[in-house]
């Protein structure tokens, strides 16, 4: 999916999707598979809205284990974005960032894709953490984990904290982190994780 800017009135980017982005990802057919899409800001009454729908709809599913752990994925991926995130508008006072994110589900596995514009330093940044949970196996994320509770968080740290060590603990394979290079030193980066259905 591509993002297009425009240069808004006052001198800033916007970032919006087109008509045509639109009717592509309609006439894909990849929307059958899509049990969960959203596209805007994600306040957490909003997230609180969507992982209620999530639930909802994975509510037959016997796969307990598989389930629990899909929807923390989905929770660490929507909050990434309401933090992170460049594109921000003020709620309640607040400053809340906006993205996308959907669920897949397919025979064997389920995906999860969440997408959002960040600066494209902080990008090189986050692909250099991401590389780094990637090396890593089980035991070491687990002893990473321990350590990073240990830490005093510092103020607007946007490293590999314990929420994208934990993703990577749950997913089948390594995260995927992919981006499109925008205007102004801005890039869309999108997560991809997958996760096996466990029977």
């Amino acid at each position: 999916m591509s993002e297009s800017s425009l240069i808004n009135g006052n001198g800033k980017t916007d970032f919006v999707m087109t008509d045509s982005d639109l009717f592509d990802l309609y006439s894909s057919g990849g929307l059958e598979k899509t049990i969960l899409m959203f596209k805007g800001i994600l306040t957490q009454d909003i997230l609180v809205m969507l992982a209620e729908m999530l639930t909802n709809n994975l509510s037959t599913d016997p796969r307990q284990k598989t389930t629990k752990k899909m929807f923390s994925i989905f929770v660490e991926l929507a909050q990434n974005i309401h933090r992170y995130s460049y594109e921000k508008i003020t709620v309640n006072d607040k400053l809340v960032g906006a993205g996308i994110v959907l669920v897949n589900e397919f025979e064997s596995y389920y995906s999860l894709i969440s997408g959002n514009v960040i600066e494209h330093k902080v990008y090189l940044n986050l692909k250099k953490n991401i590389d780094y949970l990637n090396s890593l196996d089980g035991d070491q994320l687990k002893q990473l984990r321990k350590d990073k509770l240990k830490q005093k968080r510092e103020e607007n740290e946007k490293g590999a904290g314990v929420g994208l060590i934990d993703i990577k603990r749950k997913a089948t394979s390594n995260i995927i982190l992919n981006v499109k290079k925008l205007e102004n030193n801005m890039s869309f980066v999108s997560f991809f994780i997958k996760l096996d259905k466990e029977y």
